[in-house]
Parts: C-alpha cells; structure tokens; sequence
C-alpha cells in the first residue's frame, strides 16, 4: 500500500472577509424581514376594510330587517284597531 498523502488544509478565509459575508447576510436578512412585513401589514389592511364593509353590510340588512319587522307590527295593530272598531261599531 502507499503511503497516505498528505491532504492539505482548506484554506481559511480571512476574518475580514467572513465578516464581510455575515455582514451581507444580515443585510439580506432584513431587508426581506422589512419586505414580508410590509406585505403583511398590506394584508392586514385589506382585510380590515374588507371586514369594516360586511359589518356595514350587515347592519344596513339588519336595520332593513327591523324596519320591515315594525311595519309588519304596526299594519297588524292597525288591522286588529280596525276590527275592534268595526266590531264596537256594529253592537252599538
């Protein structure tokens, strides 16, 4: 067998330019850190309005629904007045 060669080490990279690389790294980093959430406050925002928009939705269906709920109250009591009326009327 022959002899093992002798391997020689990486070369080490320069403090400098390690630092230099996290450096970078840290750079990019934030900058997608401040990307995403600008993206999410976009997001947030747009679901805020879109959410601000049903709950007006449905209190216009809800007032409606009111509305229409007292009309009907009232045109019964007024059928009930009436017969009442028309029942007093016709004993007199």
């Amino acid at each position: 067998m022959g002899a093992i060669k002798n391997i020689p080490p990486r070369p080490q990279l320069p403090a400098q330019q390690l630092q230099a690389q996290i450096t970078v790294l840290q750079q990019q980093v934030q900058t997608q850190a401040t990307q995403h959430q600008q993206q999410l406050q976009a997001q947030v925002t747009q679901h805020q309005q879109q959410l601000e928009v049903q709950v007006t939705q449905h209190q216009q269906q809800l007032q409606a629904a009111i509305t229409q709920y007292q009309q009907q109250h009232i045109s019964d009591i007024n059928d009930i007045v009436r017969i009442v009326i028309d029942q007093m009327v016709n004993q007199i």
